[in-house]
């Protein structure tokens, strides 16, 4: 009897604890939905607000749900919309005070809150010193997305400070480097085409400015990439990275540098300067690419062969030659190159 009590008390226990569970879990549901609805609610008014034409003393956010809605909505739509629209946006928002709470979200102690803060802040003239102080944040990623906020908005530092804040091509090696420089390429390249050359700075960053000014197709950046080029000595890291971005330039400037790197000691860059040297449709380096096809590196061998079909009538008579009087690979690698390029 006392071991039937004993079970029939302990599934009472058991009921109540699972209607306590159930009980609390539709309570927070109730909590979540009634946060839901009021977060939903917030976002609709303040989009209203921030298209409004004019605003009478607006009801600024109030709460940490309203805050957080202001300014998710507010950054939202800046990404959205440019020009006139974009400054009557960003205008109701400092109305509102939404640079103020990004401020507050900027010394949280979340870094994921202070990115998203410094993203936001950024497009706020008011807001852009905080942004540059948080190029010293603690957090790389908050760091990096500083700089790519200002950087976005034409308001970073010169390319150089920004390098040596982050650390970058040392501690910093986000992907998120390059799509920086692609930015200060757009908003500075000056301070982009000293970086280049700036003393004291890793290669890595050297590199990443390199890519950023050939990515951005403007020829006045080919006379750099070839000085850097002609600069690199016998890095066989940094040159082919350099003459994949002479390549892309296809500017006659780095012609004389891509000559050169056809007879470089190093495999890597020989390949390369095929590469590019057929990709700037390089007439003169016909004969360079010629001897190439001898090379033991089967992959300089291939470039070298893309290169001269791709020079047109002078490199296929190149290869037409080689293909019958050539040395054995020679003749190998000129043949194949024939018979793949003129079946595709």
């Amino acid at each position: 009897m006392t071991t039937l009590l004993a079970l029939w008390q302990l599934s009472l226990f058991l009921c109540s604890v699972a209607l306590l569970a159930l009980a609390a879990i539709l309570l927070a549901r109730v909590i979540s939905e009634g946060r839901g609805s009021r977060r939903e609610n917030e976002r609709r008014r303040v989009s209203g607000l921030l298209l409004a034409s004019e605003l009478d003393s607006p009801r600024a956010p109030r709460g940490r749900i309203e805050r957080d809605a202001a300014a998710k909505v507010a950054l939202e739509m800046a990404e959205l919309v440019r020009g006139p629209d974009r400054e009557a946006l960003l205008a109701n928002a400092e109305a509102l005070r939404v640079p103020h709470i990004l401020l507050q979200k900027s010394v949280s102690r979340v870094p994921q809150e202070r990115l998203l803060a410094a993203e936001a802040l950024a497009l706020f003239p008011s807001g852009r010193k905080r942004v540059g102080e948080m190029l010293r944040d603690r957090n790389p990623d908050v760091r990096l997305g500083a700089a790519l906020a200002l950087a976005q908005n034409q308001a970073a530092p010169p390319a150089a400070e920004i390098v040596r804040r982050l650390g970058l091509g040392t501690r910093e090696r986000s992907l998120l480097v390059a799509s920086l420089m692609r930015d200060l390429v757009d908003a500075d390249p000056a301070s982009v085409e000293e970086l280049i050359f700036a003393p004291g700075l890793p290669d890595a960053a050297r590199l990443a400015a390199a890519d950023a000014l050939a990515a951005s197709g403007r020829i006045e950046h080919a006379p750099l990439v070839a000085r850097m080029a002609e600069e690199a000595g016998q890095d066989e890291e940094l040159l082919p990275r350099i003459y994949h971005a002479l390549g892309r330039i296809g500017h006659p400037s780095g012609h004389s540098a891509i000559l050169r790197g056809l007879s470089h000691p190093a495999w890597t860059v020989r390949a390369a300067a095929a590469q590019a040297a057929g990709t700037n449709g390089l007439v003169e380096a016909a004969a360079g690419l010629g001897l190439l096809l001898d090379d033991p590196q089967w992959w300089v061998r291939f470039r070298a062969g893309e290169a001269l079909w791709r020079l047109g009538a002078a490199g296929r008579a190149v290869l037409t030659d080689l293909a019958r009087d050539g040395s054995p690979s020679a003749r190998e690698a000129a043949a194949r190159t024939i018979e793949e390029r003129a079946t595709s």
